[in-house]
C-alpha cells in the first residue's frame, strides 16, 4: 500500500496528508484513519513515525515554522539603503507562502488554539521564535538608524498581531483582496510603524518599490 519512500520523505508525505485532512475536517473531527487514507498508507506505517494525530499536528507546526524561516533574508549591517527592499522582499515571500497555503493559516490561527495546555505551550514557543526574528530585525534596524526608538519587544508583538489578523481574515472572508493589495497594505503599515523620524523623507521613495511588484491577474 503506497510507494516505497525513504524515511524522511515518508514522514513528509504523512505530514502533507495530515495537513489536507486537518484542513478539510478540522483537528478535532479528523481521525488517524483520515490521514492514512489521504496518504495511501497502512495504519502501521503511520505509527512507525507518529504516536497519534497530535504528534503529527506538532510536526505540521514545525514544518510551517521552517517554511517561514526559509523566506526571511538577513539585512547586512553595513547596507542601510537596502533595508526597505529587504523588508519588502521578506514580507512578500512570507505573504505569498501563506496566501498559497491557506491551510497553514487556518491550522495555526484557529485549529491549533486551545487544544490543551501542553500544545498551547508548544504553539507559544512557535510564536516566540517568529517574534525573535522580528525583534532581532528591529534591533538591527535601530542600530542602523532606520527603525525608530522604542521597546522592540512590544513593537514586534504589535506587528505580528496585526499581520496575523490579516491572514486570518483572508482565510475566513468570502471576498479576498488580491496578493498585490495585501503586499502593499502590509508593507505600508510596517514601514510607517517602524521608520525613524529622520528617515521619514524616504517613505515616498520606499513605497515606490511596490510598483515593481506584479499584480495578480
Amino acid at each position: 500500500m503506497g510507494q516505497h519512500l525513504d524515511k524522511e520523505e515518508r514522514k513528509r508525505q504523512l505530514i502533507r496528508a495530515a495537513l489536507i485532512a486537518f484542513g478539510n475536517k478540522g483537528y478535532h473531527a479528523t481521525q488517524v484513519s483520515d490521514i492514512i487514507a489521504e496518504a495511501g498508507v497502512a495504519r502501521g506505517t503511520f505509527y512507525l513515525y507518529f504516536e497519534g494525530k497530535r504528534e503529527i499536528f506538532a510536526g505540521i507546526v514545525n514544518q510551517i515554522f521552517l517554511e517561514i524561516g526559509k523566506q526571511i533574508r538577513a539585512i547586512p549591517m553595513d547596507a542601510v539603503q537596502e533595508i526597505p527592499s529587504q523588508i519588502l522582499g521578506n514580507l512578500t515571500r512570507v505573504t505569498d507562502l501563506l496566501l498559497n497555503n491557506s491551510l497553514f493559516v487556518k491550522l495555526l490561527f484557529s485549529d491549533a488554539v486551545g487544544l490543551d495546555t501542553e500544545f498551547d505551550t508548544q504553539l507559544r514557543k512557535f510564536y516566540e521564535l517568529i517574534l525573535d526574528y522580528i525583534v532581532r530585525g528591529l534591533r538591527q534596524g535601530q542600530k542602523m538608524g532606520f527603525v525608530r526608538e522604542g521597546e522592540v519587544k512590544v513593537l514586534a508583538v504589535c506587528l505580528l498581531g496585526c499581520v496575523k489578523e490579516v491572514f486570518y481574515q483572508y482565510v475566513l472572508g468570502t471576498e479576498k483582496p488580491d496578493a498585490h493589495t495585501i503586499h502593499q497594505e502590509i508593507y505600508t503599515f510596517v514601514i510607517n510603524g517602524i521608520i525613524h523620524p529622520n528617515q521619514r523623507h524616504q517613505v515616498e521613495d520606499i513605497l515606490k518599490l511596490l510598483d515593481a511588484l506584479p499584480v495578480a491577474g
